[in-house]
């Protein structure tokens, strides 16, 4: 007789995309479930990617699946193109697991049509425990939302004012998400749950500790560098900045970004994708993170954020739900600013020596909150909330 299964859907993921997370959840639930068979869904050339790094994990297979494909080269906030895709999907996903005994399903990343769908469907499909992951879907719908009254009545916020089945839960990946929502969408209240994201420890880096003999400042903004991750402001403060700070962009350049003078930066945003190893070496010489996230970040775990926590990079940014939530459970990991202002004048007059001054309870908290979000801490909250 097999073991049970514990089923995990991606449809979204191409090659790169949601690499770090993957691996994460993947080894979480290996603990979580250390008697049962995983089966990973998602396209081949991400699958290619997570190969190489899951082979040490025993009991875990990686299978191709149809990804999310809107029909004709439509939008997918179209309503009526996006439910023929996740109807697609959801019905590969029931041919895929009819028959087989399962602990529980997950799909990473979830748009409108899908949770649409999976909401009518889900119970006359299987009686298993459905995860729906929430990436960053809801919080491009808080950012930009459609005038078109047939479009909105369809898409992510639209969705969220109507309660799910009581064996669908969707986890959100960061602290305050859960709430955030419930605000505005209280029918969610009973069906969002917080995973917080985890971080894996290849991603972790030893902490730079500066002496008193340091007087100059390596600044870092991480990650896709877009107007509405706040690049636009990091560039500005780099302009207006003394020689006495270096101002670092690592990742990829957006197509806007490529458009601005670039040369006040010590390192430019990247033409191209970079790789890993890359990215946690240029990451590695920084001193702070600068992360002015907007608030459309209550809805979204960051990436950058999670980066810079793993290599224990103090974090400064304007106010969001989902940083500030990290401070009030682990306590401060840098500095938060109500206004794009207040950020700016304190970069602009941050001092070696004030960096000297808080580093001790910076590091000391960065390094609880990595450790907390191991896999393997993770993993036994997360298999009671799901036997619950």
């Amino acid at each position: 007789m097999r073991s049970p299964q514990v089923a995990v859907f991606d449809f979204f993921s191409h090659e790169f995309m949601h690499l770090p997370f993957n691996e994460g959840y993947l080894r979480m639930l290996r603990y979580a479930f250390p008697n049962d068979e995983i089966i990973f869904y998602a396209k081949q050339e991400h699958i290619a990617s997570l190969t190489p790094v899951l082979q040490d994990v025993s009991g875990l297979t990686l299978s191709p699946c149809q990804p999310f494909l809107v029909p004709h080269g439509m939008s997918r906030h179209n309503p009526l193109a996006g439910w023929i895709a996740a109807r697609r999907c959801v019905n590969s996903m029931k041919k895929t697991i009819t028959g087989n005994h399962l602990k529980m399903v997950a799909i990473l990343g979830v748009d409108a049509n899908l949770m649409r769908v999976l909401r009518h469907r889900w119970v006359e499909i299987s009686g298993t425990p459905l995860q729906m992951i929430l990436h960053n879907q809801l919080g491009e719908s808080m950012q930009w939302r459609t005038r078109n009254p047939l479009f909105r009545a369809y898409d992510f916020i639209s969705g969220l004012q109507h309660p799910l089945p009581a064996s669908i839960k969707l986890s959100v990946l960061e602290l305050g998400i859960a709430e955030a929502i419930s605000n505005f969408a209280p029918a969610m209240k009973n069906s969002v749950q917080t995973l917080e994201h985890p971080i894996l420890s290849s991603g972790w880096l030893p902490e730079k500790i500066r002496s008193e003999n340091e007087t100059s400042l390596k600044i870092g903004f991480l990650g896709h560098a877009t107007e509405s991750k706040g690049f636009f402001q990091f560039l500005d403060i780099a302009g207006k900045s003394g020689e006495d700070k270096q101002f670092l962009a690592i990742g990829l350049a957006s197509k806007e970004a490529l458009e601005l003078d670039l040369s006040i930066l010590a390192r430019p945003p990247s033409r191209t994708s970079v790789p890993r190893d890359e990215y946690l070496a240029a990451l590695a010489t920084v001193d702070i993170a600068c992360i002015p996230l907007s608030s459309g970040y209550d809805f979204v775990a960051s990436g950058s954020v999670i980066d810079a926590i793993g290599a224990v990079k103090p974090i400064f940014s304007v106010w969001n739900r989902s940083i500030a939530g990290i401070f009030d459970k682990y306590g401060p990991i840098g500095r938060l600013f109500n206004t794009p202002d207040e950020l700016s004048d304190a970069i602009l007059n941050l001092t070696a020596a004030d960096i000297r001054a808080h580093q001790d309870e910076w590091i000391d908290n960065l390094k609880k909150v990595r450790t907390a979000r191991l896999p393997e801490e993770l993993a036994a909250s997360y298999r009671k909330a799901i036997d619950n």
